[in-house]
């Protein structure tokens, strides 16, 4: 008698296993030993953007004057010129004079009425010994500026319009010197904006 109950325990036993085992063996599965947690990485850092300071907008006929304040500065290299595009723009100017002897003695004129800002114009275009005094994008402005110049006598600037190429200086990350040297070129150039954004 113990003799038939051990035995049918055994087979109790090996029936268990083969009811346990037998699902993975059909679905191909082998039994194995635990699969470890894959480790956790952490996510790259994230740079902080960069913050810019922009200085403009200028037209290209201003360049010439634009950049020797930024060499006077000692800026040569330190910003970089980006282009923007066409756009209108008012200018205020003195129409071309006979010769350049004549549009030097009409500078001296203006010197004279405390007009410090302007550029002698010297091209083969139209435009050749005109005396450009400034460039507005609002209308509003270039009507404030010619109202200033009629209160020191200034009677022969007038306001045209043009489509011409803007352009703005970028300073990527600038120091507190380059941003102090850049505030000053700013009130050198009074219809011009200096801001801080984000680089692109």
């Amino acid at each position: 008698m113990r003799t038939l109950f051990f035995l049918l325990l055994f087979i109790n036993l090996g029936f268990a296993v083969y009811i346990q085992l037998e699902p993975a063996a059909r679905s191909g599965i082998q039994p194995g030993p635990e699969l470890q947690p894959e480790k956790i990485k952490p996510l790259p850092a994230v740079a902080a953007p960069t913050t810019c300071l922009e200085w403009g907008t200028f037209v290209e006929a201003e360049l010439d004057r634009v950049e020797a304040a930024i060499a006077t500065h000692e800026l040569n290299g330190k910003m970089s010129l980006r282009a923007m595009g066409k756009a209108p723009v008012y200018w205020i100017h003195i129409p071309p004079l006979r010769s350049k002897r004549h549009a030097e003695k009409k500078i001296g004129e203006l010197r004279r009425r405390g007009v410090t800002t302007y550029t002698l114009v010297q091209d083969e275009s139209k435009w050749n010994n005109a005396i450009s005094i400034g460039f507005f994008e609002d209308i509003k402005d270039a009507q404030a500026s010619m109202m200033a110049l009629k209160s020191k006598g200034v009677r022969s600037a007038i306001i045209g319009a043009r489509n011409l190429e803007q352009v703005k200086f970028v300073a990527s990350s600038p120091s507190e010197s380059l941003a102090g040297k850049m505030r000053d070129l700013k009130q050198e150039f009074p219809a011009s904006e200096l801001k801080t954004t984000k680089c692109n």
